[in-house]
């Protein structure tokens, strides 16, 4: 039996119509140690959820996989029925249905083998138990085959942190008490920006602390990468955020897809709201799709399925029908070393755009990036934020990442940041009007002043201009007369220069991703 993923119970109930949907006779009981469905006769509990449906539509289209069936840990006696819902129909077909008396934990029963529909009808399956005795358990299951892998898998697994020492404490006992876990090849490079980790706590054989100067999100995933790429023992990577809140089946789950993966392709995890943890944030995004001739402009990152609530079945089966993104978050972003070795490592962008300039890499090279549902991380969203120095980030990044992949032509960028800075002014937000008139003066200072900039110290430059006007005792009246004098000066004189300075951009790229430019970016060599 080759365990394709578990049907994981929830750790809290905040969170339980994700993993199981129970009926008024069935209920999770959260008060032993181990966590199980309680049901009296006629109860119910189905995996008609988010976390415990099988795609089948996107297994059969990026694995080997042709058959499944679940093996569950019941007690008492049960009417086990498998059902399929396809995107668009609204409706459900029973696949098989078992009656079994008498069950035991300690004897797990296998359900009939699924035969996966290798067509257009190819949706999401999922079981549904039926307690018939008085009373009855479910503690566990897995979905499983028999067929062999395609390969063997070893993950690398990169999380950067600064200062979120909270969260990265839940999430690593979330990926070492995982069980299941345990079986897969796996290492954690946790690379702490903030150098406030101890050693101490990180003496497990699957786990290393790589203390790192704070380059950003950016440095910390690149040095997760060179470290790991070090070893040459890892076939694929994983990217995490700090600040999540982990479902660590779901790490298995992505194990075992590559193992049985057709071919190569990245996967982006899914954002679920930390704050509504049953809304679906966003699967994937796409860059500027609706900008003409993707040009510079407003509203450049969409979120794709963004607001689906993942308690109803209908948006479930919305998932069934795959988009085909651009690119996915740094919080949870997978791909092979042969990708890595053929796009090399993420620009030096500190935070903001760096995922997404690597999704377009992936892109170019013909490469798929599935937003494969049910692996996902509970994150707040960007919308939750309003962080007036990540604008800096964002402006100066989003511009560079225009000038590498696109033509990026002047006049989209002076009309776009002019309304920007406008519409600031209008607020009385100088701050935020002065850290894009800086985003757009450095941008164009071309690749040499990321090159020939230390990190550490410029963001907290960054840091301090972002409040230059908020720290000031007295308004400055005449402020924004002089901030648009300032923009229309630095728009103007770049206009002869604008070429030039996109196209070294462009032909910085491969050296500023590069494993040599980043020993030397990070200190690791003189």
């Amino acid at each position: 039996m080759n365990i394709l993923s578990g049907i994981n119970l929830p750790k809290s109930a905040d969170a339980s119509a994700l993993y199981i949907q129970c009926n008024e006779s069935a209920s999770i009981n959260y008060q032993e140690d181990e966590k199980k469905v309680v049901l009296s006769q006629g109860g119910i509990a189905s995996s008609n959820s988010y976390f415990n449906s099988f795609y089948e539509k996107f297994y059969t289209q990026y694995t080997t996989l042709s058959s499944i069936y679940y093996s569950l840990r019941l007690e008492g006696d049960f009417k086990v029925s498998v059902y399929r819902e396809v995107n668009g129909e609204n409706k459900r077909e029973i696949i098989s249905e078992q009656k079994f008396e008498n069950c035991q934990f300690s004897e797990p029963v296998k359900i009939l083998p699924v035969n996966l529909l290798q067509n257009e009808n190819a949706g999401r399956i999922y079981f549904e138990i039926t307690c018939s005795s008085e009373q009855g358990a479910f503690k566990e299951g897995w979905i499983a085959t028999d067929e062999n892998k395609t390969r063997e898998v070893s993950l690398a697994i990169t999380i950067c942190t600064y200062k979120k020492e909270t969260f990265i404490k839940n999430t690593l006992a979330a990926i070492f008490q995982d069980k299941l876990l345990e079986t897969k090849n796996f290492k954690l490079f946790v690379v702490d920006n903030g150098k406030t980790l101890d050693q101490a706590d990180f003496n497990k054989q699957k786990l290393k602390l790589v203390p790192n100067i704070n380059a950003g999100g950016s440095g910390g995933f690149t040095r997760g990468l060179v470290e790991s790429l070090e070893e040459n023992v890892y076939s694929h990577f994983l990217l995490m955020d700090d600040d999540i809140e982990l479902e660590s089946g779901c790490i298995y789950r992505l194990i075992s897809l590559y193992e049985y993966a057709k071919t190569d392709f990245a996967v982006a995890g899914a954002l679920l709201d930390l704050q509504n943890k049953h809304m679906l944030y966003e699967a994937g995004a796409l860059y500027n799709a609706y900008s003409k001739n993707r040009g510079f402009g407003p509203g450049s990152l969409t979120p794709v399925n963004k607001n689906l609530d993942l308690r109803d079945a209908n948006c479930l089966n919305r998932l069934l029908k795959e988009e085909d993104i651009d690119y996915g978050g740094f919080w949870f972003f997978s791909f092979s070393k042969e990708l890595v070795d053929e796009i090399k490592l993420p620009l030096p962008f500190f935070i903001k755009i760096d995922d997404v300039e690597f999704g377009l890499r992936i892109k170019e090279l013909g490469k798929k990036i599935v937003a494969f549902p049910s692996l996902a991380v509970w994150h707040l969203p960007a919308s939750a934020k309003n962080v007036n120095w990540e604008n800096y980030y964002y402006t100066r990044n989003d511009l560079a990442a225009y000038a590498i992949h696109y033509s990026l032509r002047y006049m989209d960028a002076v009309k776009h940041l002019t309304k920007v800075i406008i519409q600031a002014l209008a607020t009385f937000d100088c701050d935020r009007a002065l850290v894009a008139i800086q985003a757009f003066e450095d941008y164009m200072k071309g690749p040499d002043f990321l090159k020939n900039t230390d990190p550490e110290t410029f963001h907290s430059s960054i840091i301090k201009l972002s409040k230059s006007y908020s720290n000031q005792k007295e308004v400055d009246k005449l402020a924004g007369v002089k901030l648009l004098t300032r923009w229309f000066k630095v728009a103007a004189q770049s206009r002869s220069e604008w070429s030039s300075v996109s196209t070294q951009w462009k032909r910085a790229s491969k050296e500023i991703t590069s494993t040599i430019f980043w020993q030397q970016y990070l200190g690791l060599k003189n």
